[in-house]
């Protein structure tokens, strides 16, 4: 063989070598994980790796440059994990952590998010077309049931009721149908005893009797309209009484939206708010479904102050919302004095009966 030869045998070696290298270096780390031989008690140890739902940190060994590792060094490499069940629940028996949070939940009930609003928001107009002649409100002030907030002009309707007012007291009709109708009874007694004599004819005692009729059903007909015009009163006091709006409600004058001099027709001139009772609106899951019913109590708590106020459930919903899965519930809540103010956010928790 010449030293060519020689020079091509010894690169395919090396060659050779180079691929063994590398083979080795790409299975190295896999093998180092399967099995790993201790040189002192040449027995084979197996390494578990750590299973992916432990909840304790693991450490990361560096790439093994040697299959064959002692174990004590293969020890010192994994941390001592914590066993299963202490991550899982609470030292003790699941049995005695399971009744301490059922008693838990039993004694503090589950809060929930719920608004106070005005029991009711009303939008006073009035009845009939007219211009405004006074507004005796304003905004934040309290008003009474049946107190007099605007007055419109009402002039002619003045008139009217003092032009009915005249026409109902006037009895001089009704007494001159009484003495007519006295006359005519004592005529028709004295013709009667005259045809009983034989003394007048039987025309003349018909015709005073049809006399004494006709005066008797005049004096009816002047009662009948002395009547009618106490209605007519009645019915201008009445017209008169719609230029005054008056509050039906007890409650706040939360917007006032027309002034003195402005035409009204179907426009709201104020808003009141009743807010003696308040209501309560909460959103309840439908898991809650039956267990909330019409006069069940509850504590709310408003975000301003740290005092809980009891309320009743006034409206259960019946049909769950398919969407977001709830249901609503309102409550009334008691406010004689004013001191909850409106629109607030609260917190509800329900009461046993």
């Amino acid at each position: 063989m010449g030293r060519r030869g020689r020079l091509w045998k010894a690169l395919r070696w090396l060659l050779l070598a180079a691929s063994l290298v590398s083979v080795a270096l790409v299975l190295s780390p896999n093998l180092a994980g399967l099995r790993t031989a201790s040189p002192r008690t040449n027995a084979a140890v197996h390494i578990d790796p750590a299973p992916l739902d432990r909840s304790y940190p693991i450490a990361v060994a560096p790439r093994a440059t040697s299959l064959l590792v002692p174990e004590e060094e293969l020890a010192a490499l994994e941390p001592a994990a914590p066993p299963r069940d202490e991550i899982l629940q609470p030292s003790g028996s699941s049995e005695a952590w399971l009744a301490a949070e059922a008693e838990a939940t039993a004694a503090a009930p589950t809060a929930l998010d719920c608004i106070i609003d005005p029991f009711q928001i009303i939008a006073v107009g009035s009845a009939v077309t007219g211009i405004i002649e006074a507004v005796h409100v304003e905004r934040s002030n309290r008003v009474k049931a049946g107190e007099v907030l605007v007055e419109l002009d009402s002039g002619v309707e003045r008139a009217a009721v003092e032009l009915a007012r005249a026409r109902a007291g006037m009895d001089g009709e009704i007494q001159a149908r009484e003495a007519n109708l006295e006359l005519g009874t004592r005529k028709s007694e004295r013709a009667n005893n005259l045809f009983q004599q034989e003394a007048l004819s039987l025309d003349l005692r018909e015709e005073v009797d049809t006399e004494a009729t006709i005066a008797r059903l005049e004096l009816q007909r002047a009662r009948e309209n002395k009547r009618l015009a106490q209605l007519q009163l009645a019915q201008a006091q009445e017209a008169l009484k719609r230029r005054s709006i008056r509050s039906p409600v007890d409650g706040v004058v939360i917007e006032r939206l027309m002034s003195p001099g402005e035409r009204v027709d179907e426009e709201t001139i104020l808003r009141i708010a009743q807010i003696d009772p308040l209501r309560v609106e909460v959103i309840l899951p439908s898991a809650m479904f039956g267990s909330v019913h019409s006069n069940m109590r509850a504590a709310v708590e408003p975000e301003l102050g740290d005092q809980v106020h009891v309320a009743s459930v006034t409206i259960v919903d019946r049909i769950i919302d398919a969407g977001s899965g709830t249901f609503g519930v309102q409550l009334e809540l008691p406010n004689p004095d004013h001191a909850i103010p409106a629109g607030l956010h609260c917190q509800v928790r329900f009461l046993d009966d």
